[in-house]
C-alpha cells in the first residue's frame, strides 16, 4: 500500500469528525504534500492545523484513538492545544491554534492562502504550494529546509 492510499484511508475512517471542523482546518506538512501529488517519499503522520476549539472537538469525538500525553520533542519551537491519534495505517497530530517562537516570541502560524480537494465525501484545505513554502521556512527546521529544496525541485 502507498502512503498516499494509507493516508486516504486514515482520513476516510474519521470523515465525519473531520467534517465537523473542516470549515476552520487545514491539511498541512507531509502528508498534504503527498495528496496533492508530490513525491517526498514518507510521512509518519498526518498533520491537522486547526483552532484550538476544533482541537478539543477532535479530541473528545476521537478520544477512542487518543494517545495519553504523547511525547513531542520541538516544545521549545512549538506550542499548541496538541494531540496525537493512533490509527493502524497512520498516526494523526492535531494542532490547535499553533505558535512557532521565532526571534524568542511566540507567532501563530496562519494558513493566508489555500486551495481544496475533495476524498470521497470530505472537502481538504491545503496551504497552496508557495504557503507551504512560506510556512515551512518560518518552522527552519533542517527537515523543513530540505522540504522546501525538494518542493522546489519537484514543481519545477
Amino acid at each position: 500500500m502507498t502512503t498516499r492510499e494509507k493516508i486516504i484511508q486514515t482520513l476516510a475512517l474519521i470523515a465525519s469528525e473531520l467534517h465537523e471542523v473542516s470549515a476552520y482546518s487545514y491539511l498541512i506538512g507531509g502528508a498534504s504534500m503527498i495528496l496533492q501529488g508530490f513525491e517526498i517519499g514518507e510521512t509518519a503522520d498526518i498533520d491537522i492545523l486547526t483552532t484550538s476549539e476544533g482541537a478539543q472537538k477532535l479530541q473528545l469525538s476521537l478520544k477512542e484513538y487518543r494517545q495519553i500525553s504523547p511525547l513531542t520533542k520541538e516544545n521549545h519551537l512549538f506550542r499548541s492545544n496538541f494531540a496525537r491519534f493512533r490509527f493502524p495505517l497512520l498516526d494523526l497530530e492535531v494542532m490547535g491554534d499553533l505558535q512557532v517562537c521565532k526571534y524568542k516570541e511566540w507567532q501563530p502560524v496562519l494558513i493566508q492562502d489555500n486551495q481544496t480537494m475533495t476524498i470521497g465525501n470530505l472537502t481538504l484545505k491545503f496551504p497552496t504550494l508557495q504557503e507551504q513554502i512560506r510556512i515551512l521556512t518560518l518552522f527552519g527546521r533542517e527537515k523543513d529546509l530540505r522540504r522546501i529544496d525538494l518542493l522546489k525541485k519537484l514543481s519545477g
